[in-house]
């Protein structure tokens, strides 16, 4: 078999997905918002990692009217520090003023992932021992992961140029390359579940209704090549699945989330009941909390304007292979269509398919330290979809030392990624405005690997109409915790 085909398919996926990473990096800033998943005073936002942490919230009413968090990461392109400024950095000069350095380190595959989320107005509320939410989001998730480093640089420099790697046989399996937006809307609704003496748990389940905007996957389950000159590449195995989907509505899905909380007070809880006037709307502190959950259970299946192809190939020679970059979806499949008609490749088509979505499972623990201040630390694991494509979350692991108060918090979140890069983070809630950043080391010092940034301008509520000091409902009741 003979490769006569201008542009690699792998080529071409993979800087479809890089200049739109690096577009993003290069933009925007946003984060995960690991400074604030513990906040007592923002459920509308906290119950994105934990529906459950509505519940008890000290936020009667939250609003948010609009907002946007944008995160991305890799592991490859870095801006080297010692050629940026600080304006640089503030101004996010990293990919027009400054050309990216490669990490050319085989201890790790290279990966990146963005996370592009926009809250659209959503509201929370405490009713007594219920909570419930009613919010709605556009999101993009970007995930590229498993890219041996010789298939990376192959891919970034072009083949004919690395001629180290010339008569070397590469193996490369399991590459994973998954973009998928979509908007989503649901309920949320959150109960305590059990209280009693100083002990209590708090259970919290979110349903969403989910609207397909866009999607591309590649998954490519084993290649194996070896560049001869820079001439001739021999591949001797190919196998592919490729899969897009665009238009608002060429997906729809279903996903829940759900959460738990156990709080550890320092008094009995048997008739504690927020913003309930019976028991003089007091607030009860905890000793710690301790949390769990399961967020983004859920995929979507495309049909309108979809399409999955399936690829395999044998051995054979790719002659007068060239790299050059793809511009468009539309690129990479023309050139699959090429293939199709010359009778190169084994394929299947089919007019449908599922992604997941980004699944998740997030833990926390919370310990109150008095008078404002508290430890925490949270993780996000994600899960890969195993059964579909989709994309796949990155491990992250933060320790949150946070000072909390009704009109004003801040937090210094210090996190990892992967365990490959070290994050201080820095985030402020002041009144209606709350910013953050997971990676305040972008804007001041080091190699630049990621960048992020969030902001939030809310409406918050804190104590029900009913708890009004002038309220005529409020009574004084036999029920007087112990405030520390």
């Amino acid at each position: 078999m003979k490769y006569t085909a201008d542009n690699s398919i792998v080529m071409k996926i993979f800087f479809v997905v890089l200049l739109t990473g690096l577009l993003f990096s290069s933009t925007l800033c946003a984060q995960d918002r690991l400074g604030l998943a513990n906040s007592n005073y923002m459920p509308v936002t906290t119950l994105l990692n934990n529906p459950s942490s509505i519940v008890d919230s000290y936020t009667w009413l939250d609003i948010n009217l609009i907002g946007a968090s944008l995160s991305v990461s890799n592991n490859y392109l870095y801006m080297d520090g010692s050629k940026l400024s600080i304006a640089d950095r503030f101004q996010f000069k990293f990919g027009f003023d400054h050309l990216p350095s490669e990490n050319t380190s085989t201890l790790f595959n290279k990966n990146m992932f963005v996370d592009l989320t926009v809250p659209l107005p959503s509201a929370a509320l405490v009713v007594g021992r219920h909570s419930g939410a009613l919010a709605a989001t556009m999101r993009t998730v970007l995930d590229l992961n498993g890219f041996p480093t010789a298939v990376t640089r192959g891919l970034y420099q072009g083949f004919a140029n690395l001629p180290e790697y010339f008569n070397q046989k590469i193996d490369a399996s399991n590459i994973k390359i998954n973009q998928l937006s979509w908007m989503e809307a649901g309920l949320t609704y959150g109960t305590f579940a059990y209280s009693f003496d100083e002990d209590v748990f708090t259970f919290g389940v979110s349903v969403k209704k989910l609207w397909g905007l866009s999607a591309f996957a590649a998954q490519i389950d084993k290649w194996s090549y070896t560049t001869l000159d820079k001439q001739k590449m021999l591949i001797d195995d190919f196998k592919a699945t490729v899969a897009s989907a665009t238009g608002f509505g060429s997906g729809n899905g279903w996903s829940a989330d759900l959460g738990l909380t156990y709080k550890k007070f320092y008094k009995w809880t048997n008739h504690y009941r927020p913003n309930d006037a019976r028991t003089s709307c007091n607030r009860m502190p905890y000793r710690f909390k301790i949390s769990a959950a399961i967020i983004d259970l859920g995929n979507i299946k495309f049909t309108k304007d979809a399409t999955l192809l399936n690829y395999e190939s044998g051995s054979g020679l790719w002659q007068n292979y060239s790299h050059t970059t793809a511009s468009s979806v539309q690129d990479v499949t023309s050139f699959f269509d090429q293939m199709m008609a010359g009778g190169t490749v084994e394929s299947s088509k089919s007019n449908s398919f599922t992604m997941g979505l980004p699944t998740a499972i997030t833990g926390g623990v919370d310990f109150n330290l008095g008078s404002g201040f508290y430890a925490g630390a949270n993780t996000v694991i994600g899960i890969p979809s195993f059964f579909m494509l989709g994309p796949q979350r990155p491990f992250q692991l933060a320790l949150v030392p946070r000072y909390e108060r009704r009109f004003f918090e801040v937090s210094l979140p210090i996190s990892t990624i992967n365990f490959q890069d070290v994050r201080v983070g820095f985030m402020m809630r002041a009144g209606f405005v709350t910013i953050g950043t997971d990676r305040l080391n972008t804007f001041w010092f080091g190699d630049v690997y990621s960048a992020d940034f969030f902001l939030m301008i809310k409406m918050p509520f804190f104590t029900a109409p009913q708890c009004e000091d002038n309220s005529p409902k409020r009574k004084v009741a036999p029920f007087c915790p112990k405030f520390r």
